[in-house]
């Protein structure tokens, strides 16, 4: 009887042993079950992340304070924003929105420096040209359309068109050949810079107005060379004594 009670105590244990190499497995396997899924999460929260914050990065936000206009861009991260620009004396859009995207906030601030420029033709005296062609380059910086883009340009080409007016008025109150043809270089480059119609019959009028002075003083030249001449080749006579 003894021999079959250790035979059945040694069955017993084995079987034991063998429910328990059966639990280690099924304790590791669902270890690494675990782990896997743990860095499927991590990577799917990884993609969210990174997709998130480039949206966010794409983001501007506009708020209106102490009378200014103040552009906010997202960063690259979920919720993270950085100050982008401050428009003072601008009028914010009505409604505000929560969100704004590049094609909506540069032509908006395209317009905010044009409008700047327009502002300087309305102090009195001469006007800053050079403030106007700052305003304008920065305008040129935001313009995202062809229409701003134009307008842009058609200013900054208006401005060089007054600046040579203002040079060749300064050479023609000088009243000599050689300013009055300086004058003439400048008037031609003016014209060439887009004028309208209005203004380029303008120019036109200077342009023959100075024509018609340089031949007065050709000929007035003329004519005392001719006279200087004369009197080389016939000195007056000297008084007898």
């Amino acid at each position: 009887m003894s021999v079959f009670n250790s035979l059945a105590n040694t069955a017993a244990i084995s079987g034991k042993c063998a429910r328990c190499f059966g639990s280690s497995e099924r304790i590791i396997f669902m270890g690494k079950t675990a782990k896997y899924i743990s860095i499927i999460v991590l990577a799917i929260l990884i993609v969210i992340t990174i997709l998130t914050s480039h949206s966010n990065k794409d983001n501007y936000f506009i708020k209106y304070k102490d009378g200014a206009v103040i552009v906010w861009k997202g960063r690259f991260s979920p919720l993270g924003k950085e100050l982008f620009i401050t428009m003072p004396g601008a009028q914010p859009p009505n409604p505000i929105q929560k969100i704004y995207s590049r094609e909506e906030v540069f032509p908006f601030i395209a317009k905010y420096y044009i409008d700047k420029a327009d502002a300087i033709l309305d102090v009195p005296g001469l006007p800053d040209f050079e403030g106007m062609r700052t305003y304008l380059n920065k305008s040129l910086s935001y313009s995202i359309t062809s229409d701003q883009q134009e307008a842009a340009h058609a200013r900054l080409n208006k401005i060089d068109r007054m600046v040579l007016l203002y040079k060749a008025d300064i050479a023609v109150s000088k009243d000599t050949i050689p300013e009055l043809k300086t004058a003439l270089e400048y008037l031609n480059r003016a014209n060439t810079l887009g004028p309208d119609e209005l203004e380029s019959g303008h120019l036109q009028q200077k342009i023959d107005s100075i024509r018609a002075r340089m031949a007065v003083l050709e000929a007035e030249q003329l004519a005392a060379a001719q006279s200087q001449n004369q009197q080389d080749v016939n000195p007056p006579a000297k008084p007898v004594k």
